[in-house]
Parts: C-alpha cells; sequence; structure tokens
C-alpha cells in the first residue's frame, strides 16, 4: 500500500464473474493505478498464482490505450 494513496473500502471482485467488458475500479495502489481509477475489462487468465485481469484504463493523449495487467484482489466491480 502507498502511503499517499489509501486504499478503498470495498470488498475483492470475485474472479468467476468477470467477463469481458465489464467495469472495474483499482482498490488499491498496484503497478502505478491509483484507487478509485475506473477500467474495462479485456481479457481474464487463470494461473497458477490466481487470477489476473487485463484492464483498459482507457487513452493517453496520443490515442494510445492505456492497459494493464492486474490481479484480481486489486479489482472491485464498479
Amino acid at each position: 500500500m502507498h502511503p499517499s494513496y489509501p486504499a478503498l473500502n470495498v470488498s475483492a471482485v470475485d474472479a468467476s464473474v468477470l467477463t469481458r467488458g465489464a467495469n472495474v475500479i483499482t482498490r488499491y495502489f498496484y503497478a502505478d493505478s491509483i484507487p478509485g481509477n475506473k477500467a474495462k475489462v479485456v481479457r481474464v487468465h487463470n494461473t497458477k498464482n490466481g487470477y489476473w485481469v487485463r484492464c483498459n484504463y482507457g487513452k493517453n493523449l496520443s490515442g494510445q490505450s492505456l492497459l494493464k495487467w492486474m490481479p484480481s484482489d486489486a479489482l472491485a466491480l464498479g
């Protein structure tokens, strides 16, 4: 957890309900994604270390998509 970005008081999403196009928010500071950032699910991948979710956080000023792999426990439905 990052001291400048307090975690949101919401429960983690159950990875079994995540599907392509679902809206999620970041629960805590992870990989430069601050709490409260909204994203759309692009892909869900099951690994031996749990579910990882490819999220699209929108586009930057150049029009490139801001894609990030996030662990499912870092996300909540939004």
